[in-house]
């Protein structure tokens, strides 16, 4: 009984480690013959050819090569089924970390059976206290496994959502007025990047608000909006102007088939959830959100959705006809900027509405420092010499209206700084004059990621620098992503 009881225990051991070992070395091997491949993208209904160079095909299912590498295939670690280029994607952009699964399950099966290992094996049997210490660090090695797996089914969960958006199909503007030909996500890729929102009537016209006035750095960032709507509202009705975001706002083709990837995004999400997702030029995300908060576009400008193309600084502005209120808004923009760069006080004030504005209330609500206009406009302090083009401006109604344009600071040791700055600006009681709200402006340029950003309004600034608490979410401050 007993000796049979010792063949047992010696054959369950030796399979558990000849398994372990062997999925460190297919581990490895997949991570290498994946870098090895040269990757041809020709996707035909999901269909995808990987060549191998100098060396045979990694791997094939038909005569020509062609194989459906989405097909989902038994992921022993989550316990569930998953996409295959999934799977074979994050197998190549993380190789310590099933290595490092592996390591904690061979602990755990050696440390919690080393007692009866031990006495089967070797015949002698292990004290107490030894028993207990190989079973505590075996149980911890357990805990290490479970997180590792845990962190790794989330890494899969989010690559499988964003591949799944790949398919879906919308109409993109081209640029004149006109619509492009319906194409699918994956065809905007290294193109354009993708911001998709969904919501009721009264959302999405409230998100879109931001999108339009922004509409000139959508262009310039090749963004692509999409706006899904959950009750069945048409662009018409999100009070896009008069040109009905022709030239920068996508249309959602089967809204059906939006909705459904939407709802399985966001699990468990209620009727009047407004929800947006982000995707790079590669189709990775960038970011997401749901319930009752809007994407800062501000924000993600400065760090995800980069212009393709600078505007310099003989950029020039907005043509506009004299008279007009557009006019209006771009010469009141001009005559802050002046009060701005020459530290002239009292006509910032007067320029200025005397109303605290919920950005900066809610930063200095939460502890931020106010610097007052007196100390921002002192010498040394202000901006001198800064250079504004590219200016722009949208009136919303006949007491709101918005500007944006780029900022060209001078600063020591930088010769290239760049800033897109937008600012809010209202009518107030019997004046007929646009004054300012806020002002906000964060860095704006090709290859870098902003690190902070600046609010102003009629009391002075608040600056936030970008800080790594929460991954990819915008609270008060920017994030590390």
């Amino acid at each position: 009984m007993i000796t049979q009881r010792c063949m047992n225990l010696k054959l369950i051991t030796v399979i558990s480690y000849s398994y372990l070992l062997l999925s460190l070395f297919l581990s490895t091997k997949k991570v290498e013959a994946f870098h090895q491949s040269k990757h041809v993208w020709t996707r035909n209904n999901r269909r995808i050819t990987y060549v191998r160079e100098g060396g045979p095909m990694v791997m094939s299912a038909s005569g020509n090569g062609n194989f459906d590498i989405s097909k989902k295939t038994f992921d022993v670690l989550s316990l569930q089924s998953r996409r295959g280029d999934a799977l074979l994607q994050y197998s190549s952009t993380n190789q310590s970390e099933p290595l490092r699964i592996n390591l904690y399950a061979l602990f755990a099966i050696s440390f919690v059976g080393f007692p009866s290992i031990s006495e089967a094996v070797l015949g002698e049997q292990l004290g107490l206290i030894p028993s207990i210490l190989s079973v505590l660090v075996g149980g911890v090695s357990v805990g290490l496994f479970v997180r590792e797996c845990s962190r790794r089914s989330r890494q899969i969960d989010r690559l499988e959502k964003e591949m799944n958006s790949e398919f879906l199909s919308l109409d993109v503007p081209n640029g004149v007025g006109g619509m492009l030909p319906t194409l699918q996500l994956k065809d905007l890729r290294g193109q354009r990047r993708v911001l998709a929102m969904s919501g009721n009537m009264q959302q999405i016209s409230d998100a879109l608000l931001t999108a339009r006035v922004l509409k000139r750095r959508l262009l310039q960032a090749s963004v692509a909006i999409v706006a899904v709507p959950t009750d069945g509202s048409k662009r018409k009705d999100w009070g896009l102007g008069a040109d009905n975001g022709a030239t920068w706002l996508c249309d959602a083709k089967n809204n059906e088939e939006w909705l459904k990837y939407f709802n399985d995004l966001v699990p468990n999400r209620k009727e009047n959830d407004f929800a947006w997702f982000g995707l790079k030029f590669t189709g990775r995300s960038f970011g997401s959100g749901s319930g009752k908060d809007f994407p800062r576009f501000l924000e993600l400008f400065g760090s995800f959705l980069q212009p393709r193309k600078m505007p310099d600084e003989t950029a020039e502005n907005m043509r506009v006809s004299d008279g007009s209120d557009e006019a209006s808004v771009l010469e009141s923009q001009r005559l802050f900027y002046d009060a701005l760069t020459n530290g002239k006080l009292q006509e910032m004030n007067d320029a200025c509405l005397p109303s605290n504005s919920v950005e900066v209330t809610e930063v200095v609500d939460a502890g931020g420092r106010l610097d007052s206009w007196g100390n921002c406009l002192a010498e040394g302090a202000r901006p001198s010499g800064m250079i504004i083009s590219d200016a722009d401006a949208v009136v919303i109604s006949k007491d709101l209206a918005f500007s944006t344009c780029v900022e060209f600071p001078t600063v020591d040791d930088f010769d290239t700084a760049t800033l897109l700055a937008i600012q809010e600006w209202r009518k107030s009681g019997t004046s007929n004059e646009w004054l300012l709200s806020v002002h906000q402006t964060i860095p704006w340029s090709i290859d870098s990621k902003a690190g902070g950003t600046l609010r102003c309004d009629c009391r002075g600034c608040v600056s936030l620098i970008r800080q790594s608490r929460r991954p990819k979410s915008f609270g008060f401050a920017l994030v590390d992503t």
